[in-house]
């Protein structure tokens, strides 16, 4: 027995060594087809954020209304690639669809992304442009114009060619020389002018054969060609008649022929001309064809991403999509570096446009001052005020409008009907004075009155939703605080009060009881407290800016049916306090070079936003006057980057704090925080070769060094 397990001893050893190196290889390969495999499958269905500004990650309001879309939507990249291409457009090319596939890759089962290189892929293009022609929403307007050209080849381009051609036969012998004289004449005169329309008419119908047979129909042009051509005709016809009325006053002696036509002129062209004159009316009455706007912005090297629905298409174009980060850059070549990429911003918005064809108004309500969204075009003129904000609102699919009260006292009437009408309330200018040392004679403005404020409360009707924007503003007499004429509304039907007499201020201690300014933008509050409410839950709210605060009063009793609840606040804090009267700070700065607090003056905590709501109504109380003005929320800053200085948004929190209140108030949260808007400085895409390096590494190195250490394991094993 002894003898038998001696020699069965070193035959079992080394089946057991077999035994264990066999199972350390065989994990091992699993192990290393795992790895390679989850590697592979990460590379090809997902994008990870190797951008410091996020360019491959969505925003929360994104990703919400990609997964809830009840329609298929098809994103299509049409950067261009070209052998002679620069870096840049690589970088545009790859970044456009690293979006495109990240779109896709949150809804597979509605999203479809491609890239169609306009300049080799011909085939792919064309059938995009018949893709397009076929759509519900170009199809009915391309068949009214469809309708228009087929008139013009069917009826009216031959009664025209056979007008001219009767009228070239019966002129033929009236022509030569004016009676005993040698002035050659006036059929002569006629015929000439025939010959030139007919000529006319035989240019304008190649043109139009051209346009309207190509593989890419151009009806807009044809039309264009159309237009052009009718009142040419019914003119000239008109003129002739004319010339033919003053010939025959002036030569009584004509040749009869000459006499007979010209005198029959005006009879033989009526009925011609008045249905020319008519259809030039039915042309000039269609409506602008959107399909040729369309696909002209798809030229081959527009760098244009493509948005389509079954029924609907719409262009993101390369302007939009990488705005220089300096604005006043001029006409110069802007590189990569100096471009902000607002690619999910815009894509997103064309998507919700595409979707979302029930548009809520937002009307901006004022009472004098300038208008809000045009201005600058002439020197010396002031800026919009909220142009960039109502650019802003229109890409979050709001209809925006303005409403002057001190000019109308309804409504403007919005077109298209919108579902529902928001309103952004903002303080009453005050009246403009008028200098009689300047000629300027004339009684002042009338002021902000009842009469307006109820014409403000009607339209809100009972159910009514609006932010009101407040805060502290400079009364008639300089830096003593005038009022807020909405007080009272707010007061009473809300239980949210405004102090609009103190002035929140933040200065700097230098020692117990002194204080001193130590920036421009003393009257801006930062670092504020943000309650937990959907308007202000998205990351860009952080860095919101409210400049010229006028603390809240919010009632804890509030009128019956009414909810509030705080938004923003200040907490209480050292050198941040309300002032009462600016005037004595500047008489202590007179007198010294710091400023104590001046009695009665107000210390934190200040709420400086809130909401309330009662049944179906709904209000945003924001108490700071110039938050969402163009100079505050798109204020650029520069800072320091991955690339070094960069410039950037200072206050994005601003614009996210402004949209979500419109989207709260349209009770439509999911599109909250949609995009990030205004906060991306420059780009930062990792270089092509940084990313084959950790391709490199993924898929081959690291399973790779999992190999080895499984065969140093079952070396060491077998030993």
């Amino acid at each position: 027995m002894a003898v038998e397990k001696q020699a069965g001893g070193p035959t079992t050893s080394t089946g057991r060594r077999m035994l264990v190196g066999t199972n350390v290889v065989v994990v091992t390969l699993i192990v290393v087809g795992i790895v390679v495999v989850a590697q592979l499958f990460a590379y090809n269905s997902a994008r990870w954020d190797m951008t410091s500004s996020g360019v491959n990650s969505l925003s929360e309001g994104t990703e919400n209304l990609l997964r809830g879309l009840t329609q298929n939507v098809r994103l299509t990249s049409l950067y261009f690639e070209t052998d002679r291409e620069d870096e840049d457009q690589q970088r545009y090319r790859r970044a456009a669809q690293n979006l495109l596939d990240l779109y896709e890759a949150t809804n597979r089962g509605k999203v479809t992304a491609e890239w169609v290189n306009p300049l080799k892929d011909h085939e792919k293009f064309q059938k995009l442009l018949v893709r397009l022609r076929e759509k519900s929403t170009f199809a009915d307007t391309v068949t009214v114009y469809q309708a228009r050209i087929d008139a013009y080849k069917t009826d009216f381009d031959a009664l025209m060619r056979k007008l001219l051609q009767d009228e070239l036969t019966l002129i033929g012998p009236t022509v030569g020389a004016m009676g005993d004289s040698s002035r050659p004449s006036p059929t002569t005169q006629v015929e000439e002018l025939l010959r030139r329309l007919s000529s006319e008419l035989e240019m304008t119908r190649e043109q139009v054969d051209s346009l309207t047979t190509a593989a890419n129909p151009q009806y807009s042009a044809a039309v264009g060609e159309i237009k052009g051509l009718y009142p040419k005709i019914s003119k000239s016809l008109k003129e002739i008649g004319k010339f033919a009325a003053g010939e025959l006053g002036r030569n009584p002696s004509m040749p009869a022929a000459q006499a007979s036509f010209l005198r029959d002129a005006n009879n033989r062209y009526a009925d011609l001309v008045a249905s020319l004159e008519g259809e030039t009316t039915k042309l000039q009455d269609l409506q602008p064809l959107k399909l040729d706007d369309l696909i002209n912005q798809l030229a081959p090297t527009e760098n244009a991403i493509l948005v389509e629905t079954d029924a609907d298409a719409m262009i993101v174009d390369f302007s939009a999509t990488w705005p220089p980060v300096d604005q006043s850059g001029g006409g110069t070549r802007i590189p990569f570096e100096k471009r902000a990429f607002k690619g999910e911003e815009k894509l997103t918005a064309a998507i919700l446009r595409a979707t979302h064809k029930e548009q809520t108004a937002v009307v901006f309500v004022r009472y004098g001052g300038q208008p809000l969204f045009m201005g600058g075009f002439m020197p010396g003129q002031p800026p919009a005020g909220y142009g960039m904000m109502k650019q802003q609102l229109e890409d979050a699919n709001f209809i925006v409008e303005e409403w002057d009260l001190k000019t109308k006292d309804t409504l403007p009437e919005i077109n298209p009907k919108p579902t529902r009408t928001l309103f952004v309330v903002l303080k009453p200018e005050p009246p403009q004075q008028r200098n009689p040392m300047m000629g300027q004679q004339q009684p002042p403005d009338p002021p902000f009155g009842e009469n307006h404020r109820q014409a403000l409360l009607k339209a809100l009707g009972a159910n009514g939703r609006a932010l009101f924007i407040a805060g502290w503003a400079p009364g008639p007499f300089g830096p003593i605080a005038g009022t807020y004429e909405y007080n009272d509304y707010l007061k009473t039907t809300w239980g949210i009060g405004v102090d609009a007499s103190a002035l929140l201020i933040a200065a700097t201690n230098i020692a117990p009881g002194k204080y001193v300014v130590t920036r421009q933008d003393f009257h801006h509050m930062t670092d504020l407290d943000l309650e937990k409410h959907e308007i202000v839950s998205g990351g860009s709210a952080r860095r919101v800016a409210l400049p010229w605060c006028a603390p809240l009063e919010i009632n804890t009793a509030p009128p019956d049916g009414v909810k509030l609840q705080r938004l923003v606040s200040l907490p209480k804090r050292d050198g941040v306090w309300g002032v009462k009267n600016i005037q004595k700070y500047q008489e202590q700065l007179e007198q010294r070079d710091y400023m104590s607090k001046v009695e009665g003056d107000l210390e934190g905590p200040f709420d400086l936003a809130a909401t309330a709501t009662k049944g179906d109504a709904k209000i945003v109380v924001v108490s700071s006057r110039e938050f969402a003005e163009d100079a505050v929320a798109f204020a650029r800053e520069m800072r320091m980057g991955s690339q070094g200085i960069v410039i950037g948004s200072r206050n994005p929190g601003n614009v996210t704090l402004l949209i979500n209140a419109m989207h709260w108030l349209n009770d439509n949260t999911a599109f909250m925080n949609i995009g990030k808007p205004i906060d991306a400085a420059v780009l930062e895409m990792p270089k092509p070769r940084t990313v084959k390096v950790v391709k490199v590494l993924t898929i081959g190195v690291w399973p790779f060094l999992a190999l080895a250490c499984g065969g140093v394991v079952w070396w060491v094993r077998r030993r």
